[in-house]
C-alpha cells in the first residue's frame, strides 16, 4: 500500500481470521486483535504475529485508537462493536450483513454521519473479478435496458446447525440481494417471499423471494440450505442479468479447484481464500484507500448497506406472514 495504515481485526471466528490473512497479504499490519477467547487470542497472535490482543473493544480502545478496524463479529453484536468504534473516530469495515436489525443498522448509520467517520459495509461479491465484469458490462450498457435478475445461491445442511437462530434471508441471501440493488441500480420498493423448514430444522431450509425495484426491474432470489454435508462444492451460486439486447451470467457452481482424494475438496480460490488474495484483499485493499483518502468513491456505500439490510428483514417478514407483500421506502442509492 502506498501509505502505511496499522489495522486491529475485531472477531477471530473463521472470517475474522480471513481478515487478518488478507490485510498480511496486502502488507497491511494487524498490531491489535480482539476476541473474548483468550486462548484463540494467542494461538492467532503467534501464528499471525499480532503484537496485541484484548478481550474487548473497550479495552482496546483504553489501550489507544486504532487507525482502522474489521468488524468481525456475529451479526448482533455489530451494532454495539461498530458504534463504539465510530464514536472514537475509528474507520471500520463491518462484515455483512450491515447488522441483524434494521435498528441497528440505522444506529450504526446515524453513528457514522454523526461522528463523520468511514463505515463500510462488507459485501465482498462487489469486489469479485466476475461479478464486477459483469456489472461494468451492465453500466456499459451491452445488455441494453435491464429488465431482470435472478440469483441461486445453494449451501451445504450444515449451516442450519451452524447458525440455528439466523434466517437465510440474513445470512446468505444478503449477498443476492446486494447484487441485484447493484446491477438493477435501483433500490427496492416491494417484496414477496416464501420459505420452507425440513426436518429437524427450527429455522427456514428455504427462502425464495421477487423484488420490484423503483425502476420496475424484478429481481428474483432463491437460497437453500439443502445440499448433503459432504458436497465438495459448498458455493453452488449463479446470478444472470437479463436486459434488452441480451442476457448475462456469473456461475460459481463449479469449483476452481477440486482435489478428489480420499477426502475430497474444493478450496475457495475466488472470493476469501484462507492464506489471502482473492476478493477479500480487494475489498481491504478498497477500505484502507477509503481510510487514506487513495480511493475517493466507495464502491459499497453506506446507504446501500442499510437498505441491503431492510430489504432481508423484509424478506424474512413477508415469508412468516405466508408471501404477503412488504413495501419499502429506501432512502435514495448512491
Amino acid at each position: 500500500m502506498s501509505q502505511r495504515v496499522e489495522v486491529a481485526v475485531i472477531g477471530a471466528g473463521a472470517f475474522g481470521l480471513r481478515h487478518v490473512a488478507a490485510y498480511r497479504s496486502l502488507g497491511v499490519p494487524v498490531t491489535a486483535l480482539v476476541d473474548p477467547n483468550p486462548g484463540v487470542r494467542r494461538q492467532v497472535a503467534a501464528e499471525h504475529d499480532v503484537t496485541r490482543t484484548f478481550g474487548t473493544v473497550e479495552e482496546l480502545l483504553a489501550a489507544g485508537t486504532p487507525q482502522a478496524a474489521s468488524v468481525c463479529v456475529p451479526g448482533p453484536a455489530h451494532r454495539d462493536v461498530a458504534v463504539a468504534l465510530l464514536a472514537a473516530g475509528v474507520p471500520v469495515l463491518v462484515e455483512k450483513p450491515l447488522a441483524a436489525t434494521v435498528a441497528d443498522a440505522e444506529a450504526i448509520v446515524a453513528a457514522a454521519r454523526t461522528h463523520g467517520v468511514l463505515c463500510q459495509p462488507g459485501h465482498i461479491l462487489r469486489h469479485s473479478a466476475p461479478h464486477r465484469a459483469l456489472y461494468d458490462a451492465v453500466r456499459a450498457g451491452r445488455l441494453g435496458q435491464v429488465l431482470a435478475i435472478s440469483s441461486r445461491r445453494d449451501r451445504p445442511r450444515t449451516l442450519s446447525r451452524l447458525f440455528p437462530d439466523e434466517h437465510p434471508a440474513l445470512l446468505t441471501a444478503v449477498h443476492d440481494i446486494d447484487l441485484a440493488i447493484w446491477y438493477a441500480q435501483s433500490p427496492v420498493v416491494e417484496v414477496r417471499a416464501a420459505a420452507r423448514t425440513r426436518p429437524g430444522s427450527a429455522t427456514p431450509v428455504l427462502v425464495w423471494a421477487e423484488l420490484r425495484h423503483a425502476n420496475d426491474v424484478v429481481s428474483s432470489i432463491r437460497n437453500s440450505y439443502l445440499l448433503p454435508a459432504h458436497t465438495p462444492n459448498h458455493t453452488s451460486d449463479l446470478v444472470e442479468v437479463y436486459g434488452t439486447d441480451g442476457v448475462a451470467h456469473v456461475d460459481l457452481g463449479h469449483p476452481t479447484l477440486l482435489v478428489q482424494g480420499e477426502q475430497t475438496e474444493a478450496p475457495d480460490w475466488l472470493l476469501s481464500p484462507v492464506d489471502g488474495g482473492g476478493a477479500l484483499a480487494a475489498e481491504l485493499r478498497h477500505f484502507v484507500g477509503q481510510v487514506t483518502g487513495v480511493e475517493s468513491a466507495a464502491v459499497v456505500p453506506l446507504a446501500d448497506g442499510l437498505h441491503v439490510v431492510q430489504v432481508a428483514t423484509a424478506m424474512a417478514d413477508s415469508a412468516a406472514a405466508g408471501g404477503a407483500p412488504r413495501r419499502i421506502s429506501p432512502e435514495p442509492l448512491s
